[in-house]
């Protein structure tokens, strides 16, 4: 098993959830300039993560189950759905609206814990197993 993957990825959560709760404290205290700037340093890491696990490890996952498998259909879906909140939330936050900004920031946040918990607990350790070098992987979160 791959020990180097399931450890950056991992940690590369840890950030992602420190990056959103600055952006959900911004935009409770209606610091919209903050809000909207820590959202989108939040977005723009969370697209690499994303773009890193569809670039690289769906595909070594589904090389070896098939592409129509259970696992990375969910968690292909799951990143599509964030992506349509992600839009919300920075609608909300460019018009003002703190509540509805919190409301989803906090809709989302219990959808990235979940999502999140099946990529650390199902998703890593297998794929793990099958990437012999996770260096490209891993540069692409820093990318």
């Amino acid at each position: 098993m791959n020990a180097r993957l399931i450890d950056g990825f991992t940690r590369h959560h840890r950030t992602l959830d420190r990056a959103f709760e600055y952006a959900r404290r911004a935009t409770e205290a209606k610091d919209f300039v903050r809000a909207r700037a820590t959202f989108q340093e939040f977005r723009d890491a969370i697209e690499r993560h994303m773009g890193a696990e569809e670039t690289w490890l769906f595909p070594a996952y589904e090389a070896r189950h098939g592409n129509d498998n259970a696992l990375t259909s969910i968690l292909r879906k799951g990143h599509r759905d964030l992506r349509g909140f992600f839009e919300e939330i920075a609608e909300a936050l460019s018009q003002g609206d703190g509540e509805e900004g919190v409301a989803l920031i906090d809709t989302v946040g219990q959808i990235l814990h979940h999502h999140d918990e099946k990529e650390e607990q199902e998703f890593y350790p297998a794929v793990a197993a099958l990437v012999d070098d996770p260096t490209p992987a891993l540069t692409a979160l820093k990318a």
